[in-house]
């Protein structure tokens, strides 16, 4: 038996909700042993006993001492129709540091294994409860920063991508069909009808391909978000549009330069991105050894952030330093705004034009809490490329294991479609046809090494 398979005779247990107070806990268990071991745990409170699917009400007891540990609910599932496909049993008890860990305690003495991260749901994928692409979506789902990331994380796991990977397969098998075709004749060429229509059905899948590799950068962006970073000099107001973004009082505000000496990092939803932002130290030339490491580490961010959001000032000239301001974010996705409309203009607007170009910047009080709203969609169409990039309902790729295979797909089916047109045999045509599908199947995990699923399920949570 593979060694990718897990172990019938092992059954594993482990504690699925966060650690810390809370009202509940639940204590999961799947393997052949579940439901005996947690029979020996816990004692209905009525004669009648467990059933099937029915939370019932009862009491943990310690078979070492018989005391009791917790009153608690307990469920059985038996396979196949569980998550994970074996028999399943789950211990919902009250929450906190100790009981759970005492009755898990209790559970792994009565021969249980303590579950390793991601293990009741690679056991889900290797059951064929779900392909190796939904299973990764159980990952993004606990992590979803934003109701967008989740209804993405979502579609995955309802089988929208495993639905569009099995499409292109079939298209390409539908290819590979014909000129497996032309196997008993070699020595003669592909009909001129045939190859046009091969070239055809091969290039609708690679454009197809093309676009779901090109989505990656929106499905990251939505799924891992994206970090931010509020440059300028001092007193233009950028703690102040922090905290109107944040809609706290999470920075000082003072009319006094300098203020900002330090970096203050928060999480901000902007149309369903999540933007890690940061609001640094006002970029100037200072004595203050203390403001001058500000400073540095203002201009240090800005290189390693991906959006830098440049803030000037309406009541002031533009000068050298706004220069170098916006020439140190040109090299960055950013955008530009003019703060403090509420005041005098003294900004030359001629002068920002010409360095700006087409960019239009945005124009904001801070002060009068104005402008905010347009701000965040300017953010956010900077950012995503299009006011409605948001459709939950396009398909996206947020996973960059598949992007890299659908990446090798495209590029082995250019190279048949190279191929083809250089006339090769169909032996050779055929093999990057069924490489191009294998590179696909591994999306779904329908090719897979073992070292691929500890990679990936590693990354899970202990209890799921």
């Amino acid at each position: 038996m593979s060694s990718l398979v897990p172990e019938r005779e092992s059954t594993i247990a482990a504690i699925s909700t966060p650690p810390g107070e809370g009202g509940v806990a639940v204590i999961r268990i799947s393997g052949g042993e579940s439901h005996s071991i947690a029979r020996k745990i816990f004692v209905p409170a009525r004669n009648s006993g467990f059933s099937e699917r029915k939370l019932c009400f009862g009491k943990i007891i310690d078979p070492e001492t018989g005391g009791m540990v917790d009153e608690a609910l307990c469920v059985i599932m038996s396979s196949p129709d569980t998550y994970t496909g074996e028999d399943v049993a789950e211990i919902h008890s009250h929450g906190g540091y100790v009981v759970p860990r005492k009755i898990l305690e209790i559970l792994i003495g009565l021969g249980a294994t303590l579950a390793a991260p991601g293990e009741f749901t690679q056991r889900a994928f290797l059951n064929g409860k779900m392909d190796l692409a939904q299973a990764e979506a159980v990952s993004d789902i606990i992590s979803a920063q934003t109701e967008q990331s989740l209804r993405y994380a979502e579609a995955q796991l309802e089988g929208t991508l495993s639905g569009k990977v099995n499409e292109l397969k079939d298209q390409i098998l539908d290819v590979l069909a014909e000129i497996e075709a032309n196997l008993d004749f070699p020595e003669e060429d592909i009909d001129p009808i045939a190859k046009n229509r091969l070239k055809e059905a091969s290039g609708s899948v690679e454009k197809e391909l093309s676009a779901l590799i090109d989505s990656y950068d929106t499905g990251r962006m939505f799924r891992d978000g994206v970090t931010m970073v509020i440059l300028g000099k001092p007193n233009v107001g950028k703690s102040s549009i922090l905290n109107c973004l944040l809609e706290t009082q999470r920075a000082i505000v003072s009319p006094i330069a300098g203020t900002t000496r330090d970096f203050i990092e928060e999480r901000i939803n902007i149309g369903g991105i999540p933007l890690v932002i940061t609001d640094t130290a006002g970029i100037r030339d200072t004595e203050d050894r203390i403001e001058r490491l500000g400073v540095e580490l203002s201009l240090k961010k800005a290189e390693e952030c991906e959006f830098v959001l440049v803030v000037l000032d309406q009541n002031t000239e533009l000068d050298a330093l706004d220069r170098k301001i916006l020439k140190t974010a040109d090299k960055k996705k950013h955008l530009v705004v003019i703060n403090k409309m509420d005041l005098e203009e003294k900004l030359e607007r001629s002068k920002l034009r010409r360095i700006l170009g087409q960019k239009k910047p945005v124009e904001t009080s801070a002060l009068a809490k104005e402008g905010i709203g347009r701000l965040r969609q300017a953010m956010f169409e900077t950012l995503a490329g299009s006011p409605h990039a948001s459709d939950a309902s396009e398909l996206v790729l947020t996973n960059l294991r598949h992007k890299k295979s659908m990446e090798k797909a495209r590029s082995q089916l250019r190279m048949f479609l190279e191929l083809l047109e250089r006339n090769e045999y169909p032996e050779i045509l055929s093999i990057e046809l069924r490489n191009s599908m294998n590179s696909l199947g591994e999306i779904t995990g329908e090719v897979t090494t073992e070292d691929l699923l500890g990679r990936i399920f590693s990354r899970f949570c202990i209890g799921k």
